[in-house]
């Protein structure tokens, strides 16, 4: 009886889990080139170059489309030297209004990290606007990742899935033991 009430449970666990797989498709960019999205698992990777970048400043954009509402992490990386990001904000297409400012999370100089976690996004259409200077040959290079963050609801299934399998080893090693 015990095992069949697991296996109920485990099913409606399942059958009301949210999908957490958003498709991502770039629309248009003022990058000169762009590689992908490719998504592995969760996470959507883009990737992208330019080499003809303004001097001594530079603004850059990619426009998204996001069909999954949810919440989001979102990265922004580079390793050319000779640039350093000085914003990056990302923005509805609908209306123009700022959706969440990317802060800058590493800078050795070479290698520049900037990012955002936990953006509530809907499905919709997002601008993401990059600024920097640009100091020596005009190249940029790097990768946007998208990553949903899990939901409360998905926590919750996983402490209750792991609360199960405590709960089942317990009662195993207590009937083993003799009394």
């Amino acid at each position: 009886m015990r095992k069949l009430v697991l296996v109920l449970l485990g099913a409606t666990a399942l059958s009301i889990a949210p999908a957490a797989n958003a498709a991502v498709s770039v629309d248009d960019t003022s990058f000169e080139a762009i590689d992908g999205p490719d998504t592995t698992g969760v996470t959507t990777s883009i990737g992208y170059t330019d080499t003809g970048l303004e001097n001594p400043s530079f603004t850059e954009w990619l426009t998204f489309t996001n069909d999954l509402a949810g919440t989001y992490s979102i990265t922004l990386n580079t390793s050319s030297p000779a640039t350093d990001f000085t914003s990056a904000i990302l923005q509805l297409v609908s209306d123009g209004s700022t959706v969440a400012t990317l802060l800058p999370g590493f800078n050795n100089g070479t290698t520049e990290f900037w990012q955002v976690s936990n953006v509530l996004l809907g499905d919709g259409q997002y601008k993401l606007i990059v600024n920097g200077d640009n100091r020596g040959a005009g190249s940029l290079a790097g990768s946007i990742t998208i990553n949903p963050v899990p939901e409360p609801a998905t926590w919750a299934m996983m402490l209750l899935g792991f609360g199960a399998v405590g709960f089942a080893m317990r009662r195993r090693r207590m009937q083993l033991v003799p009394a």
